[in-house]
C-alpha cells in the first residue's frame, strides 16, 4: 500500500474540563461555535472492577478565535452514540443511546448569546444508535447503527431527513450487510459508507462481530456502488470522515489487530490512518496520528478536522481534543 501524498498536520486544543472524558459524544458547529456534547464514561471505577456506565447530559462550546471551553445549559436528556450533522440552522443531533436503550430523539442545537438553546426536531422512524451520518445536498444521510443496544442487530436502511419540513423519509437500502459504527463522508453529491462492523450468527446462536473492509459510495443519480475494499478494517474512527484535498481520510479508530486482552490490560488502539482516492479508487496509508482513539465524533471548524475525546482502549476515555490541518 502505497503513503499519501498529504500528511496531516496535527494541534492539540484544550482538553475538555473532565478528568475522564467520554466516547460517543456528539461534535458540531453553530454560528461559528464548535460545540460538543453527550457521551459517556466510567466516572466512578474501571468498567473491568465493575463500573457501572453513566452518560452526560453536559455542553461545551469554544467559541471561533477561543482556546478554552465553557459550559453551556444541559442537554434535555444524557444520551451518546448517536450521530451528529452541521446544518446552516445549527448542530442536530440525531439519536443514540442512554442507560434506558436507544433513542430516536432528535435535536437542533443553536448557539446565541453565549449560550446553547435546543430545539426538538422530528425524531427518527425508528431508534437507532451506532449510526452515522452526513450531510449532502441540504439534506441529512443517516445510514447503519441498531435498533439496540447489545450488538444484536445492525441496520442496512438509509433515512434522509430534510431541514425545510422537518420530515424523514426512506431512502435507498445499502444493498449489503447491515454495520454499526462505520464511517461515513461526503464530496459534492456523493456519500461514501466505509468499513463498520456486522452481525452474524455465532456458535450456540449467539450473534458475533463481523469485522467489514467493504466501501460503497451513494448517489441520488447513481444509487449504490461498491468501491475497493479497505486494506484492512476500521470501525468506531471519527465520523464524517474529513475531506482534505479531495481525498477521504479515516483516523485511527479499531482496526482489530489487537486481540486477546482484556480491558484491564488492551494496549491500546492503533494510531495508522488511511487515505482514500475517489478520483483512482485507491487506498493509501496516511500514516500516523496524534492520539489513537476509537468511537468519536469528528467536526470540521475554522479550517480544522477536530476529534473529540474517544476510548484510549476498551472502557477508558481521554479528554484530549485533537485537530488536523484541512489545507
Amino acid at each position: 500500500m502505497q503513503e499519501a501524498e498529504y500528511s496531516l498536520n496535527w494541534k492539540k486544543l484544550a482538553d475538555l474540563p473532565d478528568a475522564e472524558g467520554w466516547a460517543g459524544m456528539f461534535a458540531g458547529v453553530s454560528n461559528g461555535a464548535l460545540i460538543v456534547c453527550g457521551g459517556a464514561n466510567f466516572p466512578e471505577k474501571p468498567l473491568w472492577e465493575g463500573g457501572p456506565k453513566r452518560w452526560t447530559d453536559r455542553i461545551f462550546v469554544m467559541e471561533k478565535g477561543g482556546i478554552g471551553w465553557q459550559d453551556a445549559t444541559p442537554l434535555p436528556k444524557p444520551l451518546g452514540y448517536g450521530a451528529t450533522a452541521s446544518l446552516p440552522q445549527g448542530m442536530m443531533l440525531i439519536g443514540g443511546s442512554n442507560a434506558g436503550g436507544a433513542l430516536a430523539d432528535c435535536y437542533l442545537l443553536s448557539y446565541e448569546n453565549g449560550d446553547v438553546s435546543c430545539k426538538v426536531l422530528a425524531p427518527l422512524p425508528t431508534t437507532l444508535t451506532g449510526h452515522a451520518a452526513v450531510v449532502m445536498g441540504g439534506k441529512v444521510y443517516v445510514t447503519g447503527g441498531s435498533i439496540a443496544p447489545g450488538e444484536q442487530d445492525a441496520e442496512s436502511r438509509m433515512w434522509i431527513y430534510d431541514p425545510a419540513t422537518d420530515t424523514w423519509t426512506e431512502g435507498e437500502a445499502l444493498p449489503a450487510r447491515g454495520r454499526f459504527l462505520h464511517q461515513m463522508a461526503v464530496i459534492g453529491h456523493t456519500i461514501y459508507v466505509l468499513g463498520g462492523i456486522g452481525i452474524v450468527p455465532g456458535e450456540n446462536g449467539k450473534m458475533v462481530r463481523e469485522m467489514l473492509t467493504e466501501a460503497w459510495s451513494y448517489s441520488a443519480t447513481g444509487g449504490w456502488r461498491r468501491l475497493s475494499h479497505l486494506p484492512h478494517f476500521c470501525g468506531a474512527a471519527p465520523t464524517p470522515a474529513p475531506v482534505i484535498g479531495g481525498n477521504i481520510y479515516l483516523l485511527g479508530g479499531d482496526d482489530a489487530t489487537v486481540k486477546g486482552f482484556t480491558p484491564a490490560n488492551h494496549p491500546g488502539f492503533h494510531n495508522q490512518s488511511l487515505c482514500y482516492s475517489p478520483a483512482r479508487d485507491a487506498w493509501e496509508d496516511a500514516g500516523t496520528i496524534a492520539a489513537a482513539r476509537a468511537v468519536l465524533p469528528c467536526a470540521e471548524w475554522n479550517g480544522l478536522a477536530v476529534i473529540v475525546n474517544g476510548e484510549q482502549r476498551p472502557g477508558k476515555r481521554s479528554n484530549e481534543v485533537w485537530a488536523a490541518k484541512m489545507h
